[in-house]
């Protein structure tokens, strides 16, 4: 997942540089996508389908090779689903409510995932990366 979101990529322009002094998020929230999330449209799957967003936390970035990487220190399970769908995308955002926030963070799911009534699915442990490079 390397694609910065709408609300990311102002802040981190204008903090490298030295525009203003950008505070880090209040929270860390993952989310899944019904297609694919763009810098302006999150395509979530709606809150009544037995979803909701899951918190998030991350380890410090890695910097081998003139990269720089992070992955999530923690888990995240969604669902019981209520009804099937097609999950395509996952992206990072900033609030836990469905109605609010900024996308920080975006990208595909692969392979795509299908849960069907009563599934979960889950996000392990580094199961998520971001790269810089």
């Amino acid at each position: 997942m390397a694609n910065i979101g709408h609300g990311a990529y102002k802040s981190m322009l204008d903090w490298s540089l030295k525009v203003s002094s950008i505070a880090t998020p209040a929270s860390m929230v993952v989310g899944l996508s019904l297609g694919s999330p763009t810098t302006i449209s999150f395509s979530e799957i709606a809150t009544n389908l037995g979803y909701t967003r899951q918190a998030l936390t991350f380890g410090a970035a890695a910097t081998p090779g003139g990269s720089a990487s992070a992955s999530n220190n923690v888990a995240a399970s969604f669902g019981t689903f209520s009804s099937s769908m097609v999950l395509s995308g996952i992206f990072l955002a900033d609030s836990i409510s469905s109605a609010a926030g900024s996308m920080l963070w975006f990208g595909t799911i692969s392979p795509i995932r299908t849960p069907l009534i009563g599934d979960t699915v889950s996000l392990a442990s580094g199961g998520l990366g971001i790269t810089l490079s």
